[in-house]
């Protein structure tokens, strides 16, 4: 582009404010995996028939004689066996296609000189003949120059074809649960069968019609788009999302989801995911205000426990740690209420109501903004703000969007539907924000009562407690356990409440926790997110390690993507490299940083890398990197590694250089 630019007389410098970025080949889980053949393409009222027993699959039945496992061989075809052995988010070679090349940069060049007057004023019909001929003579040469490439894409082969159209008549393909790019291969009938279970369960109401007719797809969708909030956000594919499962192969179970990707909801979910992110952050910013009125009366605490990330938990860690308490909110999703005083209508509405008063307050309101690219943005702006792209929200409006999305949380299984009458659906953008807005709700009336109480001296146990989604974890908290007592009375003068556990369930994650006789907890290991914590002086020194649940599974995870995928190298370094300065914000010891690049390196030797050029590789990383406050010093593993790393003479190439370019 810089050289055709030179051609017509401009400065290459007219290019610096493009971002040229890539448009890979889909994954080969785009082949493999077909939820919708299997949730939505079949007729629920038609007898189920398991063909399991008839084909040559004996030794990969369970105990009730349908298919589940995660042997790759039951696909019976060498090359599909071979393909996707590499793992779901592999992209297979494909053979170079000049012509499209071509086809596709001289398409570029169409767009920067529609994007920049002066090029669209020079290029003309002379100008343009000659740039695209030097388009089409670069584009040869740097073909010739390309490395071998295979003549054919051989998920296109008749073999694989008919191979893969045979297996998804009886199997159901899906990546494993906490190891996505895993294969697993589950007997479709019997996945069909608990999906039927699934939805006959308390959390869902089949929809019927006035004389008890249940209600098809069409009908919903038809009655949907007649409500006034989706004439506003109107979609842009009338289809309803649907139920569909992930196997948990540790578990021997499935994961129920809701794949609501291009459904009748999606452009209004998208629309409330951004304001409820507006919403939250006016949350952190009362949260910050209590934390101050309680800082000045001694009751220093923490006022907003939701976290972001491992690092940001990571960073907040306490200089001393003399117990820690980690728990798990079982099925927050299912089992979160939608009606009710403690259900997810009212604390959202509680919500908004308390973050648009904080922000008015400040002369601010909330306004919905369309980006450049498309995407939608909440932002809070002086009253005074206008702008032809920005609407303004008002808490009614926002109240509403919630009240109707959550009153109509519709789900299709095959021919039917069904309306979620408890939970909120796993696949909506905003149930995420949802999640964690309703436990936020439940947290900080927690706080804020103990300070109306006075009771000060248990606001200073919750300093270090903070909460990831449904993961908790309370940092030197010795009482955390009467908190979480199930058999506590939730009232306003009981201070020894948090959440809702008549609905909710805590499940402890700490690894040997003992309880004195006065109820306080010692617990010196736990697991937090990707973190292992263990306390090793009575004085609170800890070390934390990497933890990684995926160790633990008993089968064999694929995590990285393969190197012969049909992707640029450089992106494969960016993704080493960023693993690596990873964790030096998850562990504070050199040896225990270094313990774990060594692992890392492992791992992309089985994807086909070459181990030399991954260590150097990290080498010039790590002498080049500047990180800000991690917990372990670069310099201090960058020591270690070249003494341990010593390199033979006879050197290999380059990764960028040994690796497929195309």
């Amino acid at each position: 582009m810089r050289e055709c630019l030179e051609m017509i007389g401009l400065d290459a410098e007219l290019l610096d404010p493009i971002v040229f970025g890539w448009r890979y080949e889909p994954q080969i889980k785009h082949d493999f995996y077909k939820p919708k053949e299997v949730f939505c393409n079949w007729d629920t009222h038609a007898p189920l028939v398991c063909e399991c027993k008839r084909w040559p699959w004996v030794t990969y039945l369970d105990e009730t004689g349908h298919v589940r496992t995660l042997d790759p061989k039951i696909l019976g075809s060498r090359i599909l066996t071979t393909v996707i052995e590499k793992g779901l988010n592999h992209i297979t070679p494909k053979p170079l296609q000049t012509a499209k090349i071509i086809a596709e940069v001289c398409e570029a060049w169409d767009r920067i000189a529609s994007m920049i007057p002066d090029v669209y004023i020079r290029n003309w019909p002379s100008n343009e003949a000659a740039v695209k001929q030097h388009i089409n003579y670069r584009v040869r040469m740097a073909v010739q120059n390309c490395q071998t490439t295979p003549m054919i894409d051989v998920m296109t082969t008749p073999e694989a074809k008919r191979q893969l159209e045979w297996v998804h008549k009886h199997l159901y393909i899906s990546g494993a649960d906490k190891a996505a790019n895993t294969p697993t291969f589950f007997c479709k009938t019997l996945a069909r069968e608990q999906a039927l279970a699934r939805m006959n369960s308390d959390d869902f109401s089949l929809v019927v019609s006035d004389n008890n007719v249940p209600e098809t797809p069409e009908q919903v969708v038809k009655q949907l788009l007649g409500e006034p909030p989706l004439q506003e956000f109107p979609p842009l594919r009338p289809d309803l999302p649907y139920l569909m499962g992930i196997y948990k192969a540790h578990k021997n179970k499935m994961r129920w989801l809701t794949n609501a990707d291009g459904c009748v909801f999606s452009e209004i979910t998208i629309c409330l995911t951004a304001i409820l992110k507006g919403i939250q952050e006016a949350l952190q910013n009362v949260a910050d205000d209590f934390y101050a009125r309680a800082k000045f009366f001694g009751g220093k605490t923490n006022a907003c426990w939701i976290l972001g990330s491992t690092q940001e938990f990571a960073i907040n860690l306490p200089d001393k740690i003399t117990t820690i308490y980690t728990g798990d909110i079982t099925k927050c999703y299912e089992a979160i209420p939608l009606e009710g005083d403690q259900g997810l209508t009212t604390a959202m509405t509680n919500l908004v109501n308390l973050a648009f008063a904080h922000q008015n307050h400040l002369h601010k309101d909330l306004f919905l903004i369309q980006k450049k690219n498309g995407e939608l943005e909440a932002e809070w702006k002086p009253l005074r703000h206008s702008s032809v792209k920005a609407t303004r929200m008002d808490p009614t409006k926002v109240i509403e969007l919630n009240h109707f999305i959550i009153r109509n949380t519709y789900v299709r299984l095959g021919d039917r539907v069904w309306r979620q009458v408890r939970g909120i659906p796993m696949g909506f953008s905003c149930s995420p924000l949802w999640c964690n807005l309703y436990l936020f709700y439940f947290e900080y009336n927690f706080i804020t009562r103990l300070a109306r109480l006075g009771r000060y001296d248990l606001l200073r146990l919750f300093e270090h407690t903070f909460r990831y989604m449904d993961d908790l974890v309370s940092m030197n908290n010795p009482m955390i356990l009467r908190f979480l007592d199930p058999d506590q009375v939730e009232s306003e003068g009981n201070p020894f409440w948090i959440y809702p556990l008549r609905f909710l369930a805590m499940q402890n994650e700490m690894d040997n926790p003992f309880v004195n006789t006065d109820g306080s907890l010692v617990n010196l290991s736990a697991h937090f997110l990707s973190l292992q914590i263990q306390i090793i002086r009575v004085d609170g020194t800890f070390l934390t390690t990497k933890y990684d649940k995926r160790r633990s599974l008993p089968f064999k995870v694929s995590l990285y993507i393969h190197r012969d995928s049909n992707r640029p190298v450089a992106n494969s370094s960016k993704v080493i490299l960023g693993q690596v300065f990873a964790l030096f914000y998850l562990i504070n010891t050199a040896g225990g940083v270094v313990l774990e690049i060594d692992n890392l390196v492992e791992c992309f030797v089985e994807k086909g890398f070459h181990r030399y050029a991954l260590r150097r590789l990290i080498l010039s990383g790590l002498d080049r990197i500047i990180l800000t406050s991690p917990l372990t010093p670069v310099q201090a593993v960058l020591e270690i590694l070249f003494d341990i790393w010593r390199e033979p003479a006879n050197r290999p190439p380059q990764l960028d250089d040994s690796a497929n370019s195309s």
